[in-house]
């Protein structure tokens, strides 16, 4: 009897711990509720959309392969392919993107100044992806789009993105558009390989037989150099002997007195920002070529030619100025100039103004709009596929 109650009372206690516990949950889940109630809401955030640096270059890597985008055998023709490789550090493998707004960019090969293109305007899945002149059109229009930490560039014409055809990893593998499966060889690493900023103080000399490149910098004029305004006897941020490459450079503002050349010089992928004095003075004799950039808002002309020379630029965008090309006033020395594939636009007075009888001008397969009187002074000139818009 006695053991029989003792086991009763046991029960009991339990029962009372039991229904002790379930009561302290309760109260602490009633607490909890309460907390959560009086948190603020607090709504889900966007992730940042993928973006590049206006003028910024860039390496593009697949994801699925690890290999970069590249034009094929560092072609500048109209057409040439567009592959992936392993990357090699070579300027075929580097581009610029060059915002056009709405989110939307083109993207320029550093070597060959030519734009990423959807071949012949093609809305098919395995349409081939090329390099061409610069248009400006629909088909040379990328937006970057977020894609699980990587992005993917869709076509503005086409809706559809850049892969790397069925999926292969090998060296060459054709690069096309196809529609979004948000695959991985849909899926692309931007590697901006330009430096930080550079102010210089002491124009940089390039020396016959070298080349500087670099690397997409940008370099704006400290205040020895000059301010970039129209005033004379500004000092160059760069001066190129006879023989000398510079390419991969970004002018920022104050430019100061731009580039000097002496002698022959060949100069890729240049972008000024915000023209200063000049852009580019011809100094001394050469040839002089300037192949892929741009050249933006200028008080008055934007290269100037000092010497007799031959001075060829292709693949050019050049917006807002005097003039584009000025051969020194009052000068009779003979100038041969040579534009291709370039985008001229906004120059109150002229492309090209000389007072020499015997320079010449030949432009071919470029676009051109409120350029003034077009030739100023200029008695020999060539065109041929040239449009007006």
């Amino acid at each position: 009897e006695i053991m029989r109650k003792s086991e009763k009372n046991g029960e009991n206690i339990i029962l009372l711990r039991e229904e002790f516990m379930m009561k302290k949950s309760l109260v602490l889940l009633g607490i909890f509720a309460l907390l959560v109630a009086l948190l603020p809401i607090v709504p889900p955030q966007e992730a940042e959309a993928a973006s590049a640096i206006h003028h910024g270059l860039y390496k593009i890597i697949n994801r699925h392969s690890g290999k970069a985008l590249e034009v094929y055998e560092w072609s500048h023709a109209n057409g040439g392919n567009v592959v992936q490789w392993t990357d090699h550090g070579g300027d075929n493998q580097l581009w610029r993107f060059v915002s056009v707004g709405n989110g939307y960019y083109q993207v320029i090969n550093a070597n060959s100044g030519r734009a990423l293109e959807v071949y012949a305007w093609s809305t098919a899945d395995g349409g081939n992806v090329v390099q061409w002149q610069n248009l400006n059109n629909y088909n040379q229009h990328w937006k970057l789009e977020d894609s699980g930490g990587y992005v993917q560039l869709k076509n503005r014409h086409s809706g559809k993105v850049l892969e790397v055809y069925q999926w292969s990893t090998a060296n060459g593998a054709n690069v096309v558009q196809w529609t979004d499966l948000d695959g991985a060889n849909q899926q692309w690493t931007l590697i901006n390989v330009s430096p930080s900023p550079i102010t210089v103080n002491s124009t940089i000399v390039v020396g016959p037989g070298q080349t500087f490149d670099g690397q997409g910098r940008v370099y704006i004029a400290g205040p020895s150099l000059g301010d970039g305004s129209q005033s004379e006897n500004q000092k160059p941020v760069f001066r190129l002997e006879n023989g000398a490459t510079l390419k991969n450079v970004v002018l920022g503002a104050p430019a100061a007195d731009g580039i000097h050349t002496y002698g022959n010089a060949y100069l890729q992928n240049i972008v000024w920002l915000d023209v200063g004095e000049d852009a580019l003075t011809i100094k001394s004799s050469g040839t002089v070529t300037l192949n892929g950039g741009a050249a933006y808002d200028a008080a008055d002309k934007i290269f100037q030619i000092n010497a007799a020379s031959t001075f060829n630029l292709y693949n050019f965008v050049a917006r807002n100025g005097g003039k584009l090309i000025r051969q020194l006033g009052g000068s009779t020395f003979t100038v041969h100039v040579n534009i291709d594939s370039s985008d001229i636009a906004n120059m109150k007075e002229a492309i090209f103004r000389t007072d020499s009888s015997t320079s010449t001008v030949t432009m071919t397969n470029t676009l051109y709009h409120n350029v003034g009187r077009k030739w100023y002074g200029v008695q020999h000139v060539t065109e041929y596929n040239n449009t007006e818009y």
